[in-house]
């Protein structure tokens, strides 16, 4: 940038600088004369040494100005310093000079500014909270303690000071002297909107932190967020405020309804900012269950961008929830040929290839991306979940292995109870029981309530008559979580009838058959071998023969043509 061009906007900045009141009638809060703007306070008069300090300030701050401009910061700093030496009362000037100062840590200077500033009269809150931060970096937190209870008490709905004195109790472990400081805060009865929304993300923000609970947190948050929606907020920022406080919070239907109003009242301002709400709605409309108003926002983000392959990848998924799998396809499709380094499209349909059964094409796709990206856990692991599909479970297993030391290498959160219980049952299906025995309890380790991997677990021991009290303890937690399921229930009559309970064992065996969704030739085989040592052979042989009906079994014809009279 030229000498001329750094100096002109310098002169620009003085002149915005003076809208703020070099003097300091603007803090004071001075009427308007008549004829005068409301809001502007009447021109100081000023006597000559007056004039001098200000013609100082300006000629002090131009100078800063185009030393910033050149990327001269420490030139730039004395000159900024000299200038709220020239007019101490001007507070913005004195907050822009210790941002600086506290951004290079430089602590001490930037107290010595603010604390002139503080001093002056008529300052506001603005100055001690600013004080009461840099005091608090300094380590100096009687200091800093008071420095923002003077913030709160010249400004009241000013968060600054409120946040400080929080993060300082928090940083002694003194969360419930936090939480009245804040509920101080939601107590003032001047707050706007803006000030009700922007308390709850502090709120939110220290409960992701984990200085707060969610039970401390929440009633909390709804309360400040009721009270904001009945002040009617028109202001922009207010209104985004709320939207991302009701998300947090876990209102992804509340968040909605204002990034709408955002939409419909502030997008012919900025047409930019249209993308940026229809993303967040479709995500919000994704998480509150309703994917037709989230294809809606998709589709409008389509017409501006009609070659967005995002976009695609995303309707793809939201077609495989609704189980509109040829839509889903084309989706997908669309994606990667607009964009064929766009790599997790490979894996989406790849994804939904396993998700309607062809794993024969999901392998196709994970091809192409092998060919075109370094080897990683996500094409590894649905490489393994097609291969188990199509039976080949020693390549499944080899393929798992890979992801396994990928994924401890780069990210060890992919090595989820999901992961393991794939494993597992690869490791069962090749007779690795030992194996699949660890993997499986690993799943379990991290997902302790997975009815799936509970019954799995189970039944694998009781099929090999192994480890049976520990297998019915594992059916029985599966069953109880899920009391209909007829594969739960079919494991829980068989681990009873392999420990010699067949009686206890019918009732489960019969409420599987009933709540079946079709004939299962193993539930009716299972049904026949209790009956059998039931002593009941005629049911024995009827349910082995509609066992028959449903798939053919050399095993279930020999034990009927046994028990069949001659």
């Amino acid at each position: 940038m030229s000498l001329q061009r750094a100096v002109c906007l310098g002169v620009l900045l003085i002149g915005l600088l003076g809208l703020f009141g070099c003097a300091n009638g603007w803090q004071r809060g001075a009427t308007a004369r008549p004829g005068q703007a409301p809001g502007v306070a009447e021109p100081a008069r000023l006597d000559d040494a007056a004039i001098e300090r200000r013609a100082e300030l300006h000629a002090r701050y131009a100078a800063g100005v185009v030393h910033d401009l050149r990327g001269e910061p420490e030139l730039a700093l004395e000159q900024f310093w000299q200038a709220t030496l020239a007019d101490p009362s001007n507070e913005l000037l004195a907050i822009d000079l210790a941002h600086r100062l506290l951004q290079g840590r430089d602590a001490q200077r930037a107290v010595e500014v603010l604390s002139r500033a503080a001093a002056q009269p008529g300052a506001t809150g603005l100055a001690s909270g600013w004080l009461g931060l840099a005091l608090g970096q300094l380590g100096r937190t009687e200091e800093a303690l008071a420095a923002n209870g003077e913030a709160i008490r010249r400004s009241p709905t000013l968060l600054m000071g409120y946040y400080n004195l929080a993060q300082i109790h928090f940083q002694r472990k003194q969360p419930d002297a936090a939480l009245t400081v804040l509920d101080q805060a939601g107590r003032q009865p001047g707050g706007s909107a803006g000030f009700l929304a922007e308390l709850a993300g502090m709120l939110l923000g220290a409960q992701r932190a984990k200085h707060l609970t969610a039970e401390q947190v929440k009633p909390r948050v709804l309360a400040l967020l009721e009270r904001a929606v009945q002040l009617q907020p028109q202001d922009p920022l207010a209104l985004q405020r709320l939207a991302e406080a009701f998300k947090n919070v876990g209102e992804p239907g509340r968040a909605a309804q204002f990034y709408e109003e955002l939409l419909a009242r502030h997008t012919a301002v900025d047409a930019a900012f249209a993308p940026i709400l229809h993303e967040q709605l479709f995500q919000l409309y994704r998480a509150s269950g309703n994917p037709a108003k989230a294809s809606e926002h998709l589709r409008h983000i389509l017409r501006e961008m009609p070659t967005n392959p995002q976009a695609y990848l995303l309707l793809g998924t939201l077609a495989v929830e609704e189980k509109k799998f040829e839509e889903a396809a084309d989706h997908f499709e669309k994606a990667l040929l607009l964009n064929p380094e766009l790599e997790p499209a490979y894996y989406d349909l790849a994804g939904f290839y396993l998700l309607i059964r062809q794993p024969e094409r999901a392998l196709e796709v994970l091809a192409k991306a092998r060919a075109k990206f370094s080897l990683n856990f996500g094409l590894e692991f649905y490489t393994g979940v097609a291969q188990a599909a199509l039976k080949q479970y020693a390549g499944a297993i080899k393929s798992y292995t890979s992801a396994e030391l990928l994924a401890k290498a780069t990210d060890p959160s992919r090595l989820n109870h999901a992961f393991y219980f794939q494993l597992g049952s690869a490791q069962e299906r090749l007779g690795r029981y030992a194996e699949a025995e660890r993997s499986l309890r690993r799943c379990l380790e991290l997902a302790p309530d997975n009815a799936e991997t509970l019954n799995y677990l189970g039944y694998m021991w009781a099929e090999r008559g192994e480890n049976l009290e520990e297998a019915r303890q594992f059916i029985a937690r599966a069953v109880a979580l899920e009391p209909e399921n007829a594969a739960f229930l079919d494991s829980l009559a068989w681990v009873l009838h392999q420990l010699g309970q067949s009686r206890e064992a019918l009732p489960h065996q019969l409420k599987a058959v009933a709540n079946s969704e079709e004939p299962d030739a193993i539930l009716f085989d299972h049904l026949g071998d209790i009956y059998e040592v039931l002593g009941d052979k005629a049911a024995a042989c009827d349910a082995w023969r509609q066992s028959l009906a449903v798939e053919e079994s050399e095993a279930v014809r020999r034990k009927l043509e046994a028990s069949s009279p001659p």
